[in-house]
């Protein structure tokens, strides 16, 4: 990735727009300015002060003390930009979206158009916010707040713990059906703990469902692996787990008390999306 970065009057003691100032800052041409500003790419802090945002458009105008910067992947602009996403929910404040394996939640530095989040921007039309988060491998349900209110409102119910997450799995190796486990495994020397019930098994295969209590970087998934049954498909972790089909977890329902309606709220994955176990 190339980075290329600068106040405005470097090149221009006006203000200017920003497509005539990428001309001068980096080496592209106007087409791949246009696809790396429009895909997320480029950022500008105003004045040189403040939060950095993305800026998309070539025509807008930029002021002299203006910093911009843009990371330059051509790599991630040509990822796919993900489509016909469903939403199982949807209201003013909030929807929950079912986010496919190998789509990102959010973008990163260099590009943004192939994540959920941008895709629900482009629905509503508007700035959404992220809550929480999933592995791209993961397919599962999603919760995306549509305004900054709703936002930090939801984000309190998940760092309070109040809001129920399940999620399923086909992990490798039999296990006895009906056993419930609890693995409390420390992760990058932080308590983690991970609930988990077989719901069917085979000679080679388990069909678990499980909850968290902890949120750390690939918990399940580590954890499955920890204790010898790691979950079919996982590209990182585990040995003899490999398939065709990608990662078997899916963050399948969710619950908890809506801070509007002040009920408590159930969403499930529709059918055609969980995980198909052959027992």
């Amino acid at each position: 990735m190339k980075i290329f970065k600068s106040p405005v009057k470097k090149f221009f003691p006006q203000g200017t727009t920003l497509g005539e100032f990428l001309l001068k800052l980096t080496p592209l041409g106007p087409k791949d300015l246009g696809d790396v500003a429009l895909k997320g790419g480029v950022w500008i802090q105003r004045k040189g002060k403040g939060k950095i945002l993305r800026i998309r458009a070539l025509k807008e105008m930029v002021q002299p003390d203006d910093v911009i910067q843009v990371f330059y992947d051509p790599k991630v602009l040509k990822l796919s930009e993900p489509k016909n996403i469903e939403s199982v929910f949807d209201c003013a404040h909030y929807g929950v979206w079912i986010k496919p394996a190998g789509v990102v939640p959010q973008g990163s530095q260099a590009s943004d158009h192939a994540s959920l989040l941008r895709f629900v921007e482009k629905v509503k039309k508007k700035e959404v916010y992220l809550v929480h988060r999933l592995d791209r491998e993961t397919t599962g349900l999603m919760l995306i707040a549509y305004n900054s209110k709703s936002a930090a409102l939801l984000s309190d119910l998940f760092q309070k713990h109040k809001i129920l997450k399940e999620y399923e799995s086909i992990v490798s190796g039999e296990l006895q059906v009906g056993l419930k486990e609890t693995i409390k495994a420390s992760l990058d020397d932080k308590e983690a703990i991970t609930h988990y019930e077989v719901l069917a098994s085979t000679s080679h295969e388990s069909h678990l469902r499980l909850t968290i209590e902890t949120g750390r970087l690939h918990q399940i998934r580590r954890h499955l692996d920890f204790i010898g049954h790691p979950i079919m498909g996982d590209p990182k972790y585990g040995k003899g787990n490999k398939n065709k089909e990608g990662l078997m977890l899916s963050a399948f329902r969710m619950s908890f008390v809506d801070p509007w309606t002040e009920k408590t709220v159930h969403f499930e994955l529709p059918d055609q999306w969980k995980l198909n176990f052959k027992a």
